[in-house]
Protein backbone atom coordinates (compact mmCIF):
# COMPACT_ATOMS: atom_id res chain seq x y z
CA UNK A 1 0.00 0.00 0.00
CA UNK A 2 2.90 2.11 0.80
CA UNK A 3 4.43 1.57 -2.64
CA UNK A 4 1.29 2.71 -4.21
CA UNK A 5 1.25 5.71 -2.23
CA UNK A 6 4.75 6.84 -3.46
CA UNK A 7 3.94 5.98 -6.83
CA UNK A 8 0.86 8.24 -6.69
CA UNK A 9 2.75 11.13 -5.31
CA UNK A 10 5.50 10.22 -8.10
CA UNK A 11 3.06 10.93 -10.71
CA UNK A 12 1.09 13.87 -9.68
CA UNK A 13 4.76 15.47 -9.17
CA UNK A 14 6.64 17.60 -6.56
CA UNK A 15 4.30 20.38 -6.41
CA UNK A 16 1.20 18.03 -5.26
CA UNK A 17 1.69 18.15 -1.66
CA UNK A 18 2.41 21.75 -1.26
CA UNK A 19 0.00 24.82 -0.18
CA UNK A 20 -0.78 27.69 -2.72
CA UNK A 21 1.29 30.52 -2.92
CA UNK A 22 0.60 33.34 -0.31
CA UNK A 23 -0.59 36.58 -2.17
CA UNK A 24 1.37 39.79 -2.80
CA UNK A 25 2.26 42.18 -0.16
CA UNK A 26 -0.94 44.93 -0.24
CA UNK A 27 0.37 48.85 -0.64
CA UNK A 28 0.49 50.62 2.84
CA UNK A 29 -2.50 53.33 3.00
CA UNK A 30 -1.52 57.16 2.57
CA UNK A 31 -0.70 58.58 5.48
CA UNK A 32 -4.06 61.21 6.87
CA UNK A 33 -2.96 64.99 7.35
CA UNK A 34 -4.70 68.27 7.36
CA UNK A 35 -4.59 70.68 4.31
CA UNK A 36 -5.04 74.37 4.00
CA UNK A 37 -5.81 75.95 0.54
CA UNK A 38 -4.13 79.71 0.65
CA UNK A 39 -6.30 82.36 0.43
CA UNK A 40 -5.02 86.12 0.50
CA UNK A 41 -5.36 87.66 4.19
CA UNK A 42 -5.10 91.42 4.68
CA UNK A 43 -2.55 92.27 7.47
CA UNK A 44 -1.05 94.89 9.07
CA UNK A 45 2.87 95.17 8.77
CA UNK A 46 4.82 94.78 11.72
CA UNK A 47 8.06 95.07 12.94
CA UNK A 48 9.29 93.07 15.85
CA UNK A 49 12.40 94.30 18.58
CA UNK A 50 12.75 93.54 22.24
CA UNK A 51 13.91 95.91 24.79
CA UNK A 52 13.50 96.61 28.20
CA UNK A 53 10.67 98.57 29.91
CA UNK A 54 11.81 101.96 31.33
CA UNK A 55 9.78 103.92 34.18
CA UNK A 56 8.30 107.26 32.44
CA UNK A 57 11.49 109.26 34.45
CA UNK A 58 14.12 108.12 37.07
CA UNK A 59 16.14 110.68 38.63
CA UNK A 60 19.92 109.29 40.64
CA UNK A 61 19.74 112.37 42.92
CA UNK A 62 23.17 113.14 44.06
CA UNK A 63 23.99 115.99 47.00
CA UNK A 64 24.87 119.79 45.76
CA UNK A 65 26.55 120.30 48.64
CA UNK A 66 28.86 119.09 51.14
CA UNK A 67 27.94 118.09 54.79
CA UNK A 68 26.81 115.54 57.50
CA UNK A 69 23.61 113.61 57.00
CA UNK A 70 21.49 114.59 60.18
CA UNK A 71 18.03 113.02 59.20
CA UNK A 72 16.45 111.05 56.42
CA UNK A 73 12.97 110.64 55.94
CA UNK A 74 12.22 107.57 53.24
CA UNK A 75 13.06 104.32 52.58
CA UNK A 76 13.48 102.03 49.45
CA UNK A 77 9.44 101.29 48.19
CA UNK A 78 7.92 104.58 49.85
CA UNK A 79 5.75 106.68 47.66
CA UNK A 80 6.72 110.60 47.68
CA UNK A 81 5.10 113.47 46.61
CA UNK A 82 7.14 116.44 44.53
CA UNK A 83 8.67 118.74 46.44
CA UNK A 84 8.42 116.54 49.83
CA UNK A 85 11.70 116.93 51.97
CA UNK A 86 13.77 113.41 51.49
CA UNK A 87 16.98 114.42 53.63
CA UNK A 88 18.16 116.98 55.54
CA UNK A 89 22.46 117.74 55.83
CA UNK A 90 23.76 119.87 58.87
CA UNK A 91 23.65 123.77 58.21
CA UNK A 92 25.62 124.69 60.70
CA UNK A 93 28.61 125.47 58.94
CA UNK A 94 26.14 126.68 56.03
CA UNK A 95 24.61 129.11 58.17
CA UNK A 96 27.77 130.73 59.78
CA UNK A 97 28.65 131.50 55.87
CA UNK A 98 25.46 132.82 55.40
CA UNK A 99 25.95 135.17 58.57
CA UNK A 100 29.06 136.11 57.78
CA UNK A 101 27.80 136.89 53.82
CA UNK A 102 25.21 139.14 55.21
CA UNK A 103 27.48 140.71 57.43
CA UNK A 104 30.01 141.42 54.54
CA UNK A 105 27.07 142.85 52.21
CA UNK A 106 26.11 145.22 55.14
CA UNK A 107 30.06 146.45 55.00
CA UNK A 108 29.76 147.09 51.33
CA UNK A 109 26.25 148.72 51.64
CA UNK A 110 28.20 151.10 54.39
CA UNK A 111 31.63 151.72 51.83
CA UNK A 112 29.24 152.24 49.08
CA UNK A 113 27.56 154.75 51.05
CA UNK A 114 30.36 157.11 52.09
CA UNK A 115 31.68 156.66 48.95
CA UNK A 116 28.63 158.40 47.51
CA UNK A 117 29.09 161.50 50.23
CA UNK A 118 32.48 161.82 49.61
CA UNK A 119 31.71 162.29 45.67
CA UNK A 120 29.03 164.59 46.09
CA UNK A 121 31.22 166.93 48.74
CA UNK A 122 33.95 166.37 46.27
CA UNK A 123 31.98 167.70 43.81
CA UNK A 124 30.65 170.70 45.26
CA UNK A 125 34.62 171.68 46.06
CA UNK A 126 35.37 171.09 42.46
CA UNK A 127 32.89 173.56 41.44
CA UNK A 128 33.44 176.20 43.68
CA UNK A 129 37.37 176.03 43.09
CA UNK A 130 38.74 174.32 46.24
CA UNK A 131 39.70 171.31 44.57
CA UNK A 132 40.96 170.42 41.62
CA UNK A 133 39.10 168.60 39.14
CA UNK A 134 41.11 165.30 39.20
CA UNK A 135 39.65 164.69 42.63
CA UNK A 136 36.44 164.55 41.50
CA UNK A 137 37.74 161.98 38.97
CA UNK A 138 39.16 159.77 42.12
CA UNK A 139 35.72 160.35 44.21
CA UNK A 140 33.84 158.64 41.03
CA UNK A 141 36.64 155.42 41.00
CA UNK A 142 35.85 155.00 44.13
CA UNK A 143 31.98 154.98 44.42
CA UNK A 144 32.40 152.55 41.26
CA UNK A 145 34.61 150.19 42.93
CA UNK A 146 31.83 150.05 46.11
CA UNK A 147 29.54 149.19 44.24
CA UNK A 148 31.74 146.44 42.18
CA UNK A 149 32.43 145.58 46.23
CA UNK A 150 28.57 145.68 47.03
CA UNK A 151 27.73 143.34 44.08
CA UNK A 152 30.47 140.85 44.86
CA UNK A 153 28.96 140.72 48.55
CA UNK A 154 25.77 140.18 47.72
CA UNK A 155 26.12 137.01 45.38
CA UNK A 156 28.71 135.47 47.51
CA UNK A 157 25.18 135.99 50.17
CA UNK A 158 22.87 134.94 47.61
CA UNK A 159 25.44 131.10 46.84
CA UNK A 160 25.47 130.99 50.68
CA UNK A 161 21.96 131.33 51.12
CA UNK A 162 21.76 128.51 48.76
CA UNK A 163 23.61 126.38 50.08
CA UNK A 164 21.37 126.17 53.17
CA UNK A 165 18.37 125.23 50.40
CA UNK A 166 20.41 122.66 49.07
CA UNK A 167 20.85 121.05 52.73
CA UNK A 168 17.58 120.40 52.67
CA UNK A 169 17.03 117.81 49.81
CA UNK A 170 13.52 117.39 48.24
CA UNK A 171 11.84 115.28 45.51
CA UNK A 172 12.28 116.50 42.14
CA UNK A 173 8.74 114.96 41.03
CA UNK A 174 6.42 112.53 42.41
CA UNK A 175 7.24 108.95 42.18
CA UNK A 176 9.15 105.99 44.13
CA UNK A 177 12.14 105.90 45.99
CA UNK A 178 14.10 103.12 44.26
CA UNK A 179 17.38 103.08 46.45
CA UNK A 180 18.58 104.61 49.39
CA UNK A 181 22.48 105.02 49.07
CA UNK A 182 23.14 106.62 52.58
CA UNK A 183 22.66 106.76 56.40
CA UNK A 184 22.40 109.45 58.84
CA UNK A 185 26.23 110.26 60.16
CA UNK A 186 27.37 110.58 56.76
CA UNK A 187 29.48 112.51 55.60
CA UNK A 188 28.19 113.96 52.03
CA UNK A 189 30.54 115.64 49.24
CA UNK A 190 28.96 117.44 46.36
CA UNK A 191 28.45 114.47 43.70
CA UNK A 192 27.59 111.77 46.52
CA UNK A 193 24.98 109.55 45.58
CA UNK A 194 21.85 109.82 47.70
CA UNK A 195 18.63 108.35 46.44
CA UNK A 196 17.16 106.82 43.22
CA UNK A 197 13.76 108.43 42.84
CA UNK A 198 11.22 106.45 39.75
CA UNK A 199 8.04 107.50 38.36
CA UNK A 200 6.26 104.48 37.11
CA UNK A 201 2.76 106.09 36.72
CA UNK A 202 3.59 105.18 33.24
CA UNK A 203 6.05 102.56 31.55
CA UNK A 204 8.17 103.65 28.29
CA UNK A 205 10.13 101.76 26.62
CA UNK A 206 12.89 102.39 23.61
CA UNK A 207 13.39 99.96 21.05
CA UNK A 208 15.00 99.71 17.63
CA UNK A 209 13.21 98.50 14.62
CA UNK A 210 14.43 97.36 11.22
CA UNK A 211 13.97 100.51 8.91
CA UNK A 212 13.37 98.28 5.73
CA UNK A 213 10.23 97.24 7.88
CA UNK A 214 9.27 100.36 9.69
CA UNK A 215 11.01 103.44 8.06
CA UNK A 216 7.19 104.50 7.52
CA UNK A 217 6.32 104.33 11.29
CA UNK A 218 3.86 106.71 12.64
CA UNK A 219 3.10 108.14 15.99
CA UNK A 220 0.09 106.71 17.35
CA UNK A 221 0.67 103.04 15.73
CA UNK A 222 -0.44 100.05 17.56
CA UNK A 223 2.19 97.90 19.74
CA UNK A 224 1.41 94.69 21.20
CA UNK A 225 3.69 93.24 24.12
CA UNK A 226 4.66 90.31 25.20
CA UNK A 227 6.55 90.43 28.62
CA UNK A 228 8.70 87.27 29.06
CA UNK A 229 7.66 87.24 33.08
CA UNK A 230 4.22 87.47 32.17
CA UNK A 231 4.04 84.50 30.22
CA UNK A 232 0.41 84.08 28.27
CA UNK A 233 -0.48 87.87 29.26
CA UNK A 234 -0.38 90.44 25.79
CA UNK A 235 -0.06 94.36 26.66
CA UNK A 236 -0.49 97.06 24.13
CA UNK A 237 1.06 100.45 23.85
CA UNK A 238 1.63 102.96 21.57
CA UNK A 239 4.27 105.10 19.80
CA UNK A 240 5.17 108.05 21.04
CA UNK A 241 7.92 109.06 19.20
CA UNK A 242 9.72 108.16 16.62
CA UNK A 243 13.27 109.08 15.36
CA UNK A 244 14.31 111.42 12.84
CA UNK A 245 17.63 109.61 12.76
CA UNK A 246 19.13 105.76 12.39
CA UNK A 247 20.99 104.82 15.09
CA UNK A 248 25.21 105.00 13.87
CA UNK A 249 25.93 101.52 15.61
CA UNK A 250 22.75 99.43 15.16
CA UNK A 251 21.89 100.61 12.06
CA UNK A 252 17.97 100.46 13.05
CA UNK A 253 15.08 103.18 13.43
CA UNK A 254 14.89 104.16 17.20
CA UNK A 255 11.31 104.13 18.03
CA UNK A 256 9.98 104.91 21.72
CA UNK A 257 6.72 103.33 22.62
CA UNK A 258 4.61 104.19 25.72
CA UNK A 259 2.62 100.87 27.89
CA UNK A 260 -0.73 100.66 28.95
CA UNK A 261 -0.46 98.89 32.40
CA UNK A 262 -3.95 99.92 34.41
CA UNK A 263 -3.67 96.79 36.57
CA UNK A 264 0.54 97.61 37.47
CA UNK A 265 1.60 93.82 36.64
CA UNK A 266 4.64 95.23 34.84
CA UNK A 267 7.93 96.79 36.14
CA UNK A 268 10.77 98.76 34.97
CA UNK A 269 13.45 96.56 34.19
CA UNK A 270 11.82 93.87 32.68
CA UNK A 271 12.50 92.75 29.62
CA UNK A 272 9.40 92.70 26.54
CA UNK A 273 8.98 91.80 23.20
CA UNK A 274 7.73 94.47 20.94
CA UNK A 275 5.40 94.08 17.73
CA UNK A 276 5.09 97.52 16.35
CA UNK A 277 2.41 98.54 13.43
CA UNK A 278 4.23 100.03 10.60
CA UNK A 279 1.70 100.51 7.71
CA UNK A 280 -1.44 99.72 6.19
CA UNK A 281 -3.14 96.66 5.69
CA UNK A 282 -1.76 94.62 3.00
CA UNK A 283 -2.85 90.99 1.49
CA UNK A 284 -0.58 88.16 2.86
CA UNK A 285 -0.18 84.44 2.16
CA UNK A 286 0.13 83.16 5.98
CA UNK A 287 0.69 79.59 6.55
CA UNK A 288 0.32 78.06 10.19
CA UNK A 289 3.79 77.37 12.00
CA UNK A 290 3.23 73.40 12.27
CA UNK A 291 3.24 73.37 8.52
CA UNK A 292 6.33 74.74 8.32
CA UNK A 293 9.66 72.69 8.30
CA UNK A 294 13.48 72.99 7.95
CA UNK A 295 15.87 71.17 4.99
CA UNK A 296 19.15 71.59 4.05
CA UNK A 297 18.91 75.20 5.79
CA UNK A 298 15.79 76.80 4.27
CA UNK A 299 12.21 76.55 5.63
CA UNK A 300 9.97 74.44 3.38
CA UNK A 301 6.58 73.50 3.13
CA UNK A 302 4.80 70.30 1.71
CA UNK A 303 2.27 71.33 -1.03
CA UNK A 304 -0.40 68.75 -2.11
CA UNK A 305 -1.41 68.38 -6.10
CA UNK A 306 -3.48 65.29 -7.05
CA UNK A 307 -3.07 63.67 -3.80
CA UNK A 308 1.05 63.92 -3.59
CA UNK A 309 2.94 65.91 -1.18
CA UNK A 310 5.83 67.53 -2.68
CA UNK A 311 8.65 69.67 -1.01
CA UNK A 312 8.96 73.45 -1.39
CA UNK A 313 11.04 75.52 -0.27
CA UNK A 314 9.53 79.27 0.82
CA UNK A 315 10.48 82.30 2.21
CA UNK A 316 9.67 83.43 5.64
CA UNK A 317 8.28 86.48 6.95
CA UNK A 318 6.82 87.99 9.95
CA UNK A 319 5.69 85.06 12.41
CA UNK A 320 2.39 86.50 14.70
CA UNK A 321 0.09 84.26 16.27
CA UNK A 322 1.46 80.99 15.56
CA UNK A 323 1.31 82.30 11.82
CA UNK A 324 4.12 82.62 9.78
CA UNK A 325 3.51 84.96 6.64
CA UNK A 326 5.44 83.67 3.53
CA UNK A 327 7.28 86.10 1.43
CA UNK A 328 8.21 83.61 -1.73
CA UNK A 329 7.47 79.91 -3.12
CA UNK A 330 3.86 79.96 -2.88
CA UNK A 331 0.33 81.16 -4.51
CA UNK A 332 -2.73 81.96 -3.61
CA UNK A 333 -5.13 78.28 -4.29
CA UNK A 334 -1.63 75.80 -3.38
CA UNK A 335 -3.24 73.62 -1.06
CA UNK A 336 0.14 73.28 1.80
CA UNK A 337 -0.08 70.39 4.75
CA UNK A 338 -0.62 72.07 8.08
CA UNK A 339 -0.79 68.91 10.32
CA UNK A 340 0.95 65.93 10.14
CA UNK A 341 4.26 67.02 8.21
CA UNK A 342 6.23 64.37 10.01
CA UNK A 343 4.04 61.11 8.29
CA UNK A 344 4.51 62.93 4.37
CA UNK A 345 7.77 61.83 2.17
CA UNK A 346 8.49 63.86 -0.83
CA UNK A 347 6.27 62.62 -3.72
CA UNK A 348 4.33 60.25 -1.72
CA UNK A 349 0.81 59.99 -2.02
CA UNK A 350 -1.44 61.79 1.15
CA UNK A 351 -4.72 61.59 2.74
CA UNK A 352 -6.08 64.80 2.99
CA UNK A 353 -8.88 64.62 5.92
CA UNK A 354 -10.96 67.77 7.15
CA UNK A 355 -10.02 69.32 10.34
CA UNK A 356 -12.07 67.87 13.27
CA UNK A 357 -14.33 70.44 14.99
CA UNK A 358 -14.02 71.60 18.60
CA UNK A 359 -16.56 69.41 20.13
CA UNK A 360 -14.51 65.97 18.91
CA UNK A 361 -14.09 63.39 21.24
CA UNK A 362 -10.57 62.48 23.21
CA UNK A 363 -10.19 59.11 21.26
CA UNK A 364 -11.16 61.00 18.07
CA UNK A 365 -8.73 63.75 18.72
CA UNK A 366 -5.99 61.20 19.73
CA UNK A 367 -6.75 59.70 15.83
CA UNK A 368 -5.83 63.01 14.37
CA UNK A 369 -2.69 63.75 12.35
Amino acid sequence: MSHFVWLLALALGPGAGCASEAPAASEPPPPPVHAKTLEPEAMIPTSTSTAEILANRQSDMRSETSGRVVAVYVEAGDRVEAANVLLRLDVGRTASAVQAAQAAVAQSDARLDQAERESDRTKRLVETGGLPEQRLDDARDSVRMASAARDAARAEAKLARRGLTEAVVRAPFSGTVVERAIEVGEWVAPGSPLLTLADTSRLKARVLLDPREALDVAVGSKVEVSVFARPGETFTGRVVRVGEVINPRTRRLPVEIEIDDPAARLRPGLVARFIVDTGDPKLVLRVPLEGVFERFGRQHVYVVEEGIARRQAVGIGPVRGGYAEITEGLNAGDTVVIKGVTRVVDGSKVLVVPVESATASTAEQAEEP
